[in-house]
Order: C-alpha cells, then structure tokens, then sequence
C-alpha cells in the first residue's frame, strides 16, 4: 500500500478516518520519550522548514508537528508552528528562517519533550538570531520561549545547537555555535523565559577558530553527555574537533583531534552512536563537500578521553557501498543513526542528495543505509534507497534532492527504526517503514509541503528533529 498525503487526505484524516500508520506489535506498551510533545506516551516527529512562507512573508520559517498514536504516526493530527502562532515570541519576518536547525528534549523537567527551534536570520534588535524553546504539554506545542546571543550584538545566534545534561545536575543545557562563540546555556530553562547561566567557551586556548557544527552524546561512555564542536582552525588552516567531556563540574575541554585532509564542512552534519556496541559513542562527520570526489561520511571511534584522532573514511568507493563517486554527489549530505533490523546495534543512514538517477536526472537524491556490527559500521548489507525502489511513490525528478535531510527513528515500537528522507527541491518528505532487513518502499508515506501548511510554495526544506 503506497499513501500519498495531501491537504485534502489530512482534512479527511482529521475527520475522523483511521490514522495511516504502519503495523505495531500486539505486545507494544506505551512509553514517554524524548520525543513526545504532549505526553501521551508516543513518539511524535516535529519537521522544520525554514523556507516556509507564513502570512505571506517568504522564508519566515516554521515548524510542523505530526503526533504519535498507539499505530504510529498519525498524519491526521498535524499541527503548524511559527512565529505568528498564539503563544510563540516573535513575528514572522522575511529570512528568518525559524526552524533552520531543531532538535527535541524536555527542557523544564516536567515530563512533557519540548523543540529547540533556532532562527538564525532573526532580528531581534540589535541582536541576530535566536533559539526558541516550543513548550511541550498535555495539548501539545502551545507556547514558547525565545533565547538570543547572552553577551554580543550584531552576531550570530544559533547557527548550530546541541542540548543534554552536560554537567550532570540533572537538567538540560543548551550549546549554541555560530561563526565566532560557543555558548554553554546552563539549565534549567522555563516557560517564563529564564535559564541558567551562559559561559562563552570560545576562543579555546587562544586559537582563532570558526565553530561550524556542534554533536551531543555519550562519547566517553561514563553515562553523561558529551559535546563536540567541529570547525576551522585558522592558525593551523585546518579542520579539528574541539572534544568537551561533560562532568559535574560542567563540560570541559579535554582534547582536540584533526580531521582528514580532505573532510570538508560546508553544510555538514554529525550524529553519535556506538555502532559496535564497545561502550563508546562514535562521533559520525557527514562531508557532502568531502572526500575529494563525490563526498564522504568519517567516523572518529569514542574512546575514554573521547573521539579518535584516527578516522574511518566511507565513500561509495568503499566496499558493498552501493554506488560510484562522482563530482557533485553529496554522499554525506546528512547522517543518521538507529537500529533499522532489530539486531541491536545502530545503523547509519547516509543522504546522497547529488546522486544522478536514470538517463541523466542530476541531483535526483537517494539514501544509503549501512549497518552496524561487531566491527563498526561497514559497506557490508548496505541498502540504497531512491524513487526506483518499490512501494516508494512518486517520479523521480532533477533536482529533487532527495536525502537532503534524513533521520531515522522507531515511532511504532516494534525495534526497527523508520527512515524519514527529504527531497525539497520535488516538495516531498518520505517515510519507510523498518523491517528485518532494514527500511522498505512497501506501506511507505509520502507528504508534499501543502500537507506540511505550506501550499503556496514548491520546496519543502525539511529539518528533520535530532
């Protein structure tokens, strides 16, 4: 079964017809995550799109929600958040961008997950850019608290951000990137607008650095969160990870390790998972600029004192990686970590945004999923997605992007994570269901951006929550 949901099949939906979802097993119970906005006890998927027009003004931004259920995801409770909803701080505003960057923790501690939703072309006086916390509660995202830069005007705010417990006092922190800072917002943070205190780790020893991307996770395998920041050393013209070990005393900076030669960092991403299962988080570099040809993914093995200084380099040259390298094909254009087959160790899904399909159809997109194991993540069972895969609805398009953003995450509970993917320049957003051998085109779901509140405008930028 092939769903394609539009305005109509929403209006429908919410009319009273079954959720669409994929099977869950009979013996599945309900249970809070990190991703569950309204309590209810599933998980629930929150999509920025900062290319958004709301209210008539383009790139404004917003963010849309689709609520979880007892079968999965139910497109028929679809909600759209921006900077002129009721509650929401700010005003939708030309090049905003709210919902450039976004991911989901609970934030106050009161058991509902909340959004960080970062706007970075925001103006709030004489300040640019900002982070807003969208409030969790039993009704859902109904009000929010805006962040800028605590100390500089006229800088940036919120190019990149990462949240966790990063000194263990039990409340979530905040780490926010940009071209000049990094800033460690302590928690709690509140509904009031209040947070901790805020200290700017940069500059790092002295080093004149450009901060570009910044990862969260459990790194050193202690059982708190760890932070890296990833950019441009300009004493040295070369790229490095900054490692922050999180601790009770705060986070710390206890190394910094170089990047290949070759990993670039425009319009990177990262993500954490121990793919060998060692204890050890494994920081995961998507370089879609990268590799010297075509792009590549580099994964820097955790360890005690944090990420490795020796890197494994993935490409599509590399064995059982579907695929040749050729120029322009972004493998690398986002990265992703879950369990897809239900063995127990995180696979990594890899958008390929550039990739050329068919009879010359440039930057039609797909996805790789490679697997995880004993030996870490290897070319070994990979699996290639794109719109030739069964089940998987819709004409692949040029310049349709598909991959461009991907995640991978389980909202049915049977221990196989779905694979979401965007293609913005087609104005889709795919869902496929996991299954014992990894994601499938068979029951998928595709959204367009009028399912997402945006019908006046072809491209859906989709930034799929970490």
């Amino acid at each position: 079964m092939r769903i394609r949901v539009t305005t109509a099949a929403t209006a429908l939906l919410a009319a009273g017809l079954a959720p669409i979802a994929w099977p869950v097993p009979a013996a599945a119970a309900a249970a809070k995550h990190a991703d569950d906005f309204n309590g209810d006890g599933y998980r629930d998927l929150a999509v920025g799109n900062r290319g958004a027009t709301v209210g008539g003004v383009s790139k404004a931004g917003a963010v849309a929600v689709v609520y979880g259920s007892a079968s999965g995801l139910d497109f028929g409770r679809l909600t759209v958040v921006s900077q002129n909803s009721p509650g929401i701080p700010g005003a939708a505003e030309t090049d905003d961008n709210f919902g450039s960057d976004i991911t989901v923790r609970d934030m106050n501690s009161d058991g509902y997950a909340d959004v960080i939703a970062t706007a970075p072309g925001e103006n709030a006086g004489e300040y640019h850019g900002t982070v807003t916390v969208l409030w969790g509660s039993a009704s859902g995202l109904t009000s929010g608290s805006s962040y800028r830069n605590p100390k500089y005007k006229h800088k940036g705010f919120g190019k990149d951000i990462a949240v966790g417990d990063y000194n263990a006092d039990g409340k979530q922190d905040l780490v926010s990137v940009d071209d000049d800072n990094i800033w460690y917002l302590r928690g709690p943070f509140t509904k009031s607008g209040s947070r901790g205190t805020a200290t700017n780790l940069d500059p790092i020893d002295g080093e004149n650095i450009s901060p570009d991307v910044v990862a969260s996770g459990r790194i050193t395998g202690d059982g708190t969160a760890d932070f890296a920041v990833l950019g441009h050393d300009w004493d040295t013209s070369s790229n490095r990870v900054w490692f922050y070990k999180g601790g009770s005393g705060g986070p710390t900076k206890t190394k910094k390790v170089n990047l290949p030669a070759r990993a670039s960092l425009t319009e990177a991403s990262v993500t954490v998972a121990d793919y060998d299962k060692d204890g050890y988080g494994d920081l995961t570099l998507g370089s879609r600029r990268g590799g010297g040809s075509g792009g590549a993914v580099y994964i820097l093995p955790g360890t005690s004192t944090g990420p490795s200084g020796s890197a494994r380099t993935i490409t599509q040259s590399t064995s059982g990686v579907p695929g040749t390298p050729e120029s322009a094909d972004y493998f690398g254009s986002d990265v992703s970590a879950a369990d897809t087959d239900g063995d127990g160790y995180p696979d990594l899904a890899v958008g390929v945004a550039g990739e050329i399909i068919g009879d010359g159809l440039f930057r039609s997109g797909g996805v790789t999923v490679l697997r995880g194991g004993p030996s870490g993540v290897t070319g070994t069972g990979a699996r290639w997605y794109d719109y030739g895969t069964p089940g998987i609805e819709g004409e692949a398009t040029e310049e349709g992007w598909l991959g461009d953003s991907v995640r991978l995450r389980d909202f049915n509970r049977d221990g196989r994570a779905e694979l979401i993917a965007s293609a913005p320049e087609a104005g889709r957003l795919y869902m496929l269901p996991g299954t014992a051998s990894g994601p499938t085109g068979m029951n998928s779901v595709m959204l367009t951006a009028a399912s997402f509140g945006s019908p006046s405008i072809v491209r859906l930028w989709a930034e799929l929550a970490d």
